[in-house]
C-alpha cells in the first residue's frame, strides 16, 4: 500500500515538472490526458525503463494524447511502432526541463536489407 502511494507521488511530481516545463495545465482523472495545452494532450509516464511499444499502444489507446513524454525515452521498436502507426504523435525524453523531442530514425532492418538488396 505505502508503495503505491509513493508511486502515485513520483507520477504527480514527473506530471507537475513537465506541465511546469511546457506550460500546460495539469488535468487529473481516469481516461483522460495528464497534462493539456490549449487543444494538444500530452501524456506523461515516469519509468525506470524506455517505454516499449506496448505501453506506448495503452498510453494512447486510453487517452489520444498527442504528445508522449517518457522520463527514460522510448525502446527501438516503440519507436518504429509509433512512426508507421502514429506519424502525428511527437514522443519527447526526459522529465528533468529539458525534454527533448525524440528522433524518429529509420529502422536498422530497413537499412540492412537495403544493403543486401543493392547489386556489387
Amino acid at each position: 500500500m505505502l508503495n503505491s502511494m509513493n508511486n502515485a507521488v513520483k507520477g504527480k511530481s514527473a506530471e507537475h515538472r513537465v506541465a511546469k516545463q511546457l506550460k500546460a495545465t495539469r488535468k487529473a482523472g481516469p481516461n483522460s490526458p495528464d497534462l493539456k495545452k490549449g487543444s494538444e494532450r500530452i501524456e506523461v509516464k515516469n519509468y525506470k525503463n524506455p517505454l516499449t511499444k506496448k505501453q506506448l499502444q495503452n498510453a494512447y489507446a486510453q487517452n489520444h494524447a498527442d504528445v508522449i513524454v517518457s522520463s527514460n525515452g522510448f525502446t527501438d521498436e516503440a519507436i518504429e511502432y509509433a512512426q508507421k502507426h502514429m506519424p502525428t504523435i511527437q514522443l519527447r525524453k526526459g522529465l528533468d526541463g529539458k525534454s527533448k523531442l525524440v528522433k524518429r530514425r529509420q529502422s536498422k532492418i530497413k537499412n540492412q536489407k537495403k544493403k543486401q538488396s543493392m547489386p556489387l
